[in-house]
């Protein structure tokens, strides 16, 4: 049942990701041959050059990419925390904590 849940899943992802696509050619479609504002910005933006965009789309998606990964991180981390403290303390009742937060960083005073 999972499986078919996760196909799902991704096929709606991967189908929005297509539609956006066709919309954005169809947009420029129409304007094909057509003097307009649109094409007078166009001439604006293709002064600048396509490194420098392309630059600015990279950093700002591993800027996403990271945050995102850092609270997937704090986020299992506080799951899976909970259960290997419980279990560490039903072998050694005498173990001391880390003192480390609950996310697994270092309290704020220790910074």
């Amino acid at each position: 049942m999972n499986a078919i849940v996760s196909v799902v899943q991704s096929l709606f992802k991967y189908a929005a990701v297509v539609a956006c696509a066709y919309f954005a050619y169809r947009a420029v479609a129409v304007l094909a041959g057509k003097q307009t504002l649109a094409s007078v910005g166009l001439r604006v933006l293709g002064n600048v050059q396509v490194s420098q965009g392309v630059c600015a789309v990279l950093t700002g998606g591993s800027i996403l990419y990271g945050v995102g990964q850092r609270q997937l991180r704090h986020r299992a981390v506080k799951r899976l925390g909970k259960g290997l403290s419980l279990a560490e303390k039903m072998i050694d009742k005498g173990r001391s904590s880390s003192g480390l937060t609950d996310t697994g960083t270092t309290p704020g005073e220790d910074e």
